[in-house]
């Protein structure tokens, strides 16, 4: 059983000292035969006088002497919450941990030289001002800094809806129930619902972590990322060669669309990454592209399809469409070549789970294509190794 205690570095001071925790977790090693134990020793960025220091309780002594006692052992507690789910993250992830590999992790959060934030937030600063002051200081890549406006979107538009203003201490357990069903009535997948509420909580834990009034009820386990398990299906070569052999030159939309998926299909690119894509990025058989979402340069043969439809389009891809448009035009192309086979479907929304049946056809997307070239690579013996350096994956 893991455990944290608090300790000050020079309890003999006479002015503030520093505040290191240690963390036991198991780690011993053998010392003449029997074990001793080998906590993390980590220091935080957080000081006290040392009269205002309770040492049995490893926290702030609650008097009228230091009125901001309430505030400032939340503050470790917020400490002591982020360092053992850490500890129990990397567990569940199978890594093997060590004192080095603790404090590496725990450096991205605390340590200000790789945090998110790169400016101090202004003192006194609301919530929403605060996601604003978030989103413009965050060092993410746009396409995250875009998802986290998004996010924002939706809580200005809920406050408009329910005629509130959110505060700090607003965000508790009623309001993330409320929050969840606003973004249901916006007919909101639960995995979409989840991603919203984990960038929600990286708002607030940032925001906690900066000393400002946040409620704690977004660290409680009820305060959780709603999701569902989500159907994925991919098409076999016959399919794809059936979608490839349509003739589509009176529906133009579908025709680009299809074209559109058949490049995913057999090159592995992302969505995201179609838009991109033109004949600069392709040389000696090989596309060359970095990909949006990670930055990371992945190489790709030219398939004899790819070739032969950027071949049509003269080295330029027509314009990719909404997410939305896309999705709905692949299913119309996957009907049009017969891709008709019922496919099973089993979703699982809170504690209830429903069993149906599907035509294929139907449950034809964007991600699909992806997927296809990710299946059909491994089915035709390819090193998992080699595929997840095309796709980008780690």
């Amino acid at each position: 059983m893991a455990s944290i205690k608090f300790y000050l570095t020079r309890p003999e001071a006479k002015e503030q000292t520093s505040i290191f925790f240690l963390l036991n977790y198991g780690m011993y090693e053998i010392v003449s035969g029997k074990k001793k134990y080998i906590p993390l020793k980590y220091y935080t960025d957080v000081s006290i006088r040392p009269e205002y220091w309770n040492a049995k309780t490893g926290r702030a002594r609650e008097t009228k002497s230091f009125p901001q006692h309430p505030e400032f052992n939340e503050r470790l507690n917020g400490i002591e919450h982020t360092a053992l789910s850490l500890l129990n993250k990397l567990r569940n992830e199978g890594i093997t941990l060590t004192n080095d590999i603790l404090k590496k992790d725990i450096d991205r959060i605390y340590n200000k030289d790789i945090n998110d934030i790169t400016e101090v937030a202004p003192a006194g600063i609301e919530l929403m001002q605060y996601v604003e002051h978030f989103i413009k200081a965050s060092n993410k890549k746009e396409s995250t800094k875009k998802s986290y406006k998004v996010v924002q979107r939706d809580l200005t538009e809920y406050q408009q809806k329910r005629k509130v203003k959110l505060s700090f201490q607003k965000i508790d357990i009623d309001f993330y129930n409320d929050f969840v069903k606003f973004l249901k009535s916006k007919d909101y997948a639960p995995n979409t619902i989840g991603t919203r509420i984990k960038i929600l909580k990286t708002f607030l834990s940032n925001a906690d972590e900066a000393g400002l009034p946040v409620s704690r009820d977004y660290t409680k386990r009820a305060f959780a990322k709603p999701r569902e398990e989500t159907e994925s299906i991919y098409l076999n070569e016959t399919e794809l060669t059936a979608m490839y052999s349509l003739n589509l030159e009176r529906a133009p939309k579908l025709d680009r669309v299809r074209d559109l998926f058949l490049i995913g299909a057999y090159t592995g690119l992302r969505f995201s990454d179609l838009s991109q894509l033109n004949k600069d990025n392709i040389g000696d058989g090989m596309i060359s592209i970095r990909t949006i979402k990670t930055g990371a340069v992945v190489k790709i043969p030219v398939h004899t399809r790819v070739g032969a439809i950027l071949g049509k389009y003269e080295g330029s891809l027509p314009k990719v469409p909404s997410n939305q448009k896309f999705n709905e035009y692949i299913k119309e192309v996957a009907k049009c070549a017969g891709i008709e086979e019922p496919a099973r479907i089993e979703k699982t929304q809170g504690n209830l789970t429903s069993k149906t049946t599907e035509s294929k056809c139907n449950m034809v997307t964007a991600h699909t294509a992806r997927r296809s070239f990710a299946t059909n690579a491994y089915l035709n013996d390819i090193p998992s190794i080699s595929i997840m350096k095309i796709t980008g994956h780690k």
